[in-house]
């Protein structure tokens, strides 16, 4: 008889209890969770989509795109520089999608909350590079070089 450390962690639950436990505010309907999400000034939804032992999150940039060529090519660019996720254009919006694989119930919590994270890191980083990408502005040259450093620990 498995004991219940052995049960395998579900992604809702621990999901629920994280967000319960930090005082998020979130709309939960089935396995899909949302909430909004704010740093550095900006403020974002951010949608979690639960898979059993997988949880996928989706930061979802409030800018509209109006052009989406030149937010494909972001996108692009984007993605050779992020240590995990990627970012992709869905009906009109830049996202940025990231998972967290649950395997031990002890860390389960911890895995989504670093997940969660890095999801709100990489998209604060790039805040305004995303917003003048969607409306098919050319962001400054300063501004690319500055964001061609890779991603670390220290966002």
């Amino acid at each position: 008889m498995a004991q219940e450390f052995d049960v395998p962690p579900d992604g809702g639950t621990e999901l629920e209890a994280l967000l319960q436990h930090s005082g998020v505010d979130f709309l939960r309907d089935g396995s899909r969770f949302r909430l909004r999400f704010s740093s550095r000034g900006c403020t974002w939804q951010t949608v979690c989509d639960c898979q059993g032992q997988r949880v996928l999150i989706y930061g979802v940039h409030p800018t509209p795109v109006t052009q989406p060529q030149q937010a494909l090519e972001l996108c692009s660019q984007l993605n050779s520089q992020v240590v995990e996720g990627s970012f992709f254009l869905q009906e009109g919006r830049l996202i940025f999608r990231t998972s967290a694989r649950l395997t031990e119930r002890f860390e389960a919590q911890a895995r989504i909350a670093a997940a969660l994270e890095y999801n709100a890191a990489v998209l604060s980083h790039w805040w305004e590079r995303l917003a003048a990408g969607a409306q098919g502005s050319l962001f400054p040259l300063e501004s690319r070089r500055s964001s061609a450093v890779p991603l670390d620990d220290t966002l």
